[in-house]
């Protein structure tokens, strides 16, 4: 092709056609620049695919992160609410704001209230190498990005109570610890194989002793207030993974659709 168009030249001065050979000089210079126009065009579609597939690969691995998420903060926020529910329930009875129950519940709300913890372990991998590779600009939504950004900065932030409840947890152990095994749960004696306990008198003193230690309750009382908080971010966390993932599905739907 090159030696084609050099031959064209070479008869147009032989034949001393000076000004068409500058027309087509001219003509041949607009093709050339047509060519690397093309190209250029060509490989910017090229990246902004290899982009496209790119953002789809990171859109994928952040809903799968954000569906196991879910699944977590779905247990946690059950077991959560039970837990808050039984602590208030033995504060109303300290409070002779409902009556005393049966010592089997006392028991329920004793172990898995007073004595439980509980917070989800969130997946964060895919947002970790997105933020750690410097890639987020690949996520061309900006209202999606900022409501990752708010999500993630949550979530670090929002658990620093757990140094504090693991506090008042050990101290209402320590408070009732002559007591825990006259207390303790069926489910619990069986895991590690001993034999129910069947003293109803020895139980009732168990509770009576229970209730005169008002520190256990002004530890409870605290506990409960975290407990309520973390509860709160945890259910915040719920709505916004939510909301991600729905704005996730219709990117990943527009950019496969492109």
């Amino acid at each position: 092709m090159l030696k084609f168009f050099r031959r064209i030249r070479q008869n147009l001065l032989l034949q001393n056609k000076t000004s068409k050979y500058f027309k087509y000089a001219i003509g041949e210079i607009i093709l050339v620049v047509i060519g690397i126009l093309i190209a250029l065009q060509i490989n910017n579609w090229n990246e902004e695919r290899k982009r496209s597939n790119q953002e789809i690969v990171i859109l994928q691995s952040l809903k799968s992160d954000f569906k196991e998420s879910e699944k977590r903060l779905q247990h946690t926020l059950m077991m959560q609410k039970n837990a808050l529910s039984r602590s208030i329930s033995l504060i109303s009875i300290f409070e002779d704001k409902i009556p005393m129950p049966i010592n089997d519940s006392i028991k329920m709300f004793v172990e898995y209230g007073a004595f439980s913890w509980y917070r989800a372990e969130l997946v964060t991998g895919a947002y970790d190498a997105l933020i750690n590779t410097g890639d987020s600009d690949l996520i061309k939504n900006g209202h999606l990005n900022r409501l990752l950004a708010e999500y993630f900065s949550i979530l670090n932030a929002g658990f620093e109570d757990q140094e504090t409840s693991m506090f008042l947890l050990h101290r209402l152990q320590i408070i009732a610890e002559p007591i825990l095994l006259t207390l303790s749960v069926s489910q619990l004696r069986n895991r590690i194989g001993l034999r129910q306990n069947s003293d109803a008198d020895k139980e009732a003193e168990a509770i009576k002793f229970l209730f005169k230690q008002e520190a256990f309750f002004g530890h409870l009382y605290n506990k409960t207030q975290l407990e309520d908080l973390r509860y709160s971010i945890q259910k915040d966390l719920m709505n916004r993974i939510t909301d991600i993932s729905a704005i996730i599905d219709v990117e990943l739907k527009s950019i496969q659709n492109d």
